[in-house]
């Protein structure tokens, strides 16, 4: 599975960021380079079994903390 995650992006890497790169539209190309990066790790944790926390209840706990109850 961690094989089949790597060659995913890879792929998916090289036919998005190619077309970015060729354009000169760095600010999408980092932006979209740091969010991959970001998906990557996620992906490559869940394929090894690592437990991710979920961000829901510090989500909840900063919208109350803005608006209240």
């Amino acid at each position: 599975m961690l094989i089949f995650v790597i060659v995913a992006y890879s792929l998916l890497a090289f036919f998005e960021f190619r077309f970015l790169y060729k354009q000169r539209h760095w600010n999408d190309f980092w932006t979209n380079a740091a969010l991959s990066a970001f998906s990557l790790t996620v992906a490559i944790l869940l394929c090894l079994n690592v437990k991710i926390p979920s961000p829901a209840k510090p989500i909840q706990n900063l919208i109350i903390s803005i608006f209240g109850k």
